[in-house]
């Protein structure tokens, strides 16, 4: 093997390695934020629907037709998804990160040919400008969103395949090649079908072939691109309808403005933010929305400062990369100018110039341009020790500790994205005026039983975005536990003023009327909130119990049949519902009905618990013993159950097991009455 050959495969190790050692932490991590709704709850990765539905749907698993479909489609991604579960037989977080890491790895060895490629007329190779470059992409913390959250993998599928692409294309210039123009387009296509910038991979290219040669040959290629472009666009928009997403002022207030100047403003601004998050990744945030970024609303505010000496900057760069592209130079600095267009085209569809987003800043789409990006760091690093006759030593002593700051701060980054907690907590430091980061601050609170942190960062949240009605749902939920109801209802009648299609805020709003005794207004409700959401089993499963208080015990289980309907694993509606036809003596129907409610929660302690009272009363012993040992066995300290179990042995006539379970019973729970009194009974009997 040759000493040049052994030093390539010497750095493809290295890239790889590194690429595995700054991620390998991610592995401990579990679904957080967006993974709940793309892949937990998304019936096309569970495989509850046909495989087919996943060309129908949105990456979110809405049909891509719906007014209510965020219109991003990525079937590729969400295929991938699937094979994951298959796999692994369950929504298995290490196996969907293990596959996040690897396809990073892949990402970040696809970099050194495809930079070999802009350094390809370098002089001296032994400068190893795509290497270092290389490791420098491969180390960025910008990409820890990418490669943390399972939803990055779409962003690192279509990468990948934005290379290959590239890569393909420029063995199409060489050769000529219909099978690799061919492999260019199906890479194209696959690429754009795992998200939707990544048809921008035309674009870049156009940009080389365009600096690269110089022949006829070049303009028929070019022609081919654009066609080829356009048909990809024309298809991806035909699958939507040509509709756009329905975005909200809080998730890009900017492109809601009225205001022209303060709109360009606040572009300009956002876009240096993006470039300064490449430059030092320090401030890394999950969501940019609401308050994170205020808008540049005049020329007073002291960004717009920034923004215009940020604009000085970029057309001084432009005017010297012009003059040096149409000068005698333009084969040397070839490499520059297609760095930038990895730069430029791919965070073109995030930029608001030609359509509006749904987001203010993301890190996810400067996976790409950040490959540009390092090239171009490394490249004027050198061109700077070049200038000020510094040592080649010292340049690359300062690219490595560059290199070490960024791999700790990957690696550090990465911990934050492990739980939702320390995603969310982080944040507060970045974007403290951000209602969604309090917001859900507020949600990981509440679900870990933090009420009184739940509540004031709720509050937080609306005071910074007054027209937040998921943070008044969600705050009136809690007040409603505290028994809180007038201000519960308050909060829940201004969310509904502000979405009236609101389903939960409906429901919730039904609840409060219930306990404050207004049931035909509850009623109303929850019958509002099904019309807008008709496969609706949480509501259903309340207006049952309204109609059952209302003792309208038919309608009651009609309401209780359209949750399990809709839910199969319902199981709170599925034991009222036995509980209820057990009271009206209709023990054969709770035995069936019983039966098929196990089909679906086999390990429900509340169902076999509810199957052996009926058992019980119908002098079904064994039977009953069997369903309440097992309610036991899944629900060891419950007193009812041992109490209701001492109650059967009592009528079987096993008075020694009676006196075990009643003694049971008494030990969970001391104020036990039933068991306290049946005990003494049976000891009294007994002496």
């Amino acid at each position: 093997m040759k000493l040049a050959e052994h030093g390539i495969i010497w750095q493809y190790f290295t890239i790889g390695t590194i690429a595995l050692c700054c991620y390998l932490n991610t592995l401990l991590g579990t679904f957080v934020f967006d993974d709940t709704e793309a892949v937990v709850k998304n019936k096309d990765v569970t495989h509850a629907t046909p495989i087919l539905n996943i060309f129908k749907n949105d990456f979110w698993g809405t049909d891509i037709t719906s007014n209510l479909s965020h219109k991003s489609y990525r079937p590729l991604a969400i295929l991938s998804y699937r094979f994951n579960v298959l796999i692994s037989s369950e929504l298995n977080a290490l196996h969907f990160h293990a596959v996040n890491v690897f396809l990073y790895i892949t990402l970040c060895l696809l970099c050194m040919p495809v930079l070999q490629l802009f350094t390809e007329n370098e002089q001296n190779k032994k400068e190893n400008t795509a290497f270092l470059s290389c490791l420098l992409f491969t180390v960025h913390p910008i990409h820890t969103e990418v490669v943390s959250s399972i939803v990055g993998r779409a962003d690192l599928l279509a990468a990948n395949l934005f290379l290959l692409s590239f890569i393909m294309y420029d063995k199409f210039i060489n050769t000529n090649s219909f099978v690799n123009f061919f492999l260019v387009v199906i890479s194209v296509c696959a690429a754009t079908l795992c998200k939707e910038t990544a048809i921008t991979a035309v674009c870049v290219c156009f940009v080389y072939d365009l600096a690269k040669t110089k022949t006829k040959s070049m303009i028929q290629r070019s022609l081919v691109l654009i066609f080829l472009g356009l048909l990809i666009l024309y298809c991806r928009l035909k699958i939507m309808n040509f509709e756009g997403p329905n975005f909200t002022v809080a998730d890009n207030p900017a492109a809601f403005s009225n205001n022209t100047i303060s709109k360009v403003l606040t572009y300009n601004y956002i876009y240096l933010i993006n470039i300064l998050l490449l430059l030092w990744p320090e401030w890394l945030c999950f969501d940019w929305s609401m308050g994170c970024v205020p808008l540049v609303e005049h020329f007073t505010d002291v960004r717009s400062v920034f923004v215009v000496i940020f604009w000085i900057f970029l057309f001084i760069t432009a005017y010297f990369t012009c003059k040096q592209l149409l000068g005698k130079q333009l084969r040397c600095n070839t490499s520059v100018i297609i760095a930038l267009s990895f730069v430029l085209f791919p965070f073109l569809p995030a930029s608001n110039v030609f359509l509006k987003v749904g987001f203010v800043i993301a890190e996810r789409i400067l996976l790409l341009p950040s490959l540009g990006f390092s090239f171009l760091i490394i490249h004027g690093l050198k061109k700077f020790s070049k200038h000020f006759n510094l040592r080649a030593e010292m340049t690359i002593v300062i690219l490595y500790g560059i290199c070490v700051i960024f791999a700790l701060r990957t690696i550090q980054r990465n911990v934050d994205w492990l739980t939702e907690e320390n995603l969310f907590s982080s944040a507060l430091k970045v974007c403290p005026l951000n209602a969604k980061v309090h917001y859900n601050v507020g949600k990981v609170a509440a679900d870990n039983n933090r009420r009184e942190v739940a509540i004031q960062e709720y509050r937080k949240a609306i005071e910074l975005n007054p027209l937040y009605e998921q943070a008044m749902n969600n705050l009136a939920n809690l007040l409603r536990d505290e028994k809180k109801f007038k201000e519960a209802e308050v909060l829940l009648r201004r969310a509904l003023e502000i979405r009236a299609n609101f389903a939960a805020a409906w429901m919730n709003l039904g609840i409060v009327l219930t306990n404050l005794n207004h049931s035909e207004e509850a009623e109303k409700c929850y019958l509002t909130a099904i019309s807008f959401r008709n496969k609706y089993p949480d509501c259903y499963y309340n207006l049952g119990n309204l109609y059952l208080d209302a003792k309208r015990n038919e309608e009651a289980l009609a309401a209780w049949e359209k949750a399990v309907l809709y839910r199969s694993t319902h199981t709170a509606a599925w034991s009222n519902m036995l509980v209820l036809l057990d009271s009206l003596g209709k023990y054969k129907e709770v035995l069936d009905l019983g039966q098929k409610a196990l089909m679906y929660n086999p390990t429900s302690a509340a169902l076999h618990f509810s199957i052996a009272n009926t058992l019980g009363k119908v002098q079904q012993f064994e039977k009953a013993e069997k369903h309440f040992l097992e309610a036991l066995n899944l629900n060891p300290h419950n007193a009812l159950y041992y109490s209701n179990l001492g109650v059967l042995y009592h009528r079987w006539r096993q008075p020694h097991k009676a006196i075990e379970m009643y003694r049971k019973s008494l030990q969970i729970d001391p104020k036990m009455t039933t068991a306290e009194n049946n005990l003494r009974r049976l000891i009294n009997v007994q002496h």
